[in-house]
């Protein structure tokens, strides 16, 4: 029983992060510029 629980969490963590993935990847790839993503990047690169 655990196990199969275990199955279904990776499951849903895995397709979670994959759509998060492919929801930025779409926002970087239309040249969005969302104020905190670049306060993010201000701060990364100092």
């Amino acid at each position: 029983m655990m196990l199969n629980q275990a199955v279904l969490v990776c499951g849903f963590w895995t397709e979670f992060l994959y759509l998060n993935r492919a929801k930025f990847a779409a926002v970087v790839a239309n040249g969005i510029r969302m104020p905190f993503f670049s306060n993010l990047i201000a701060n990364l690169k100092r």
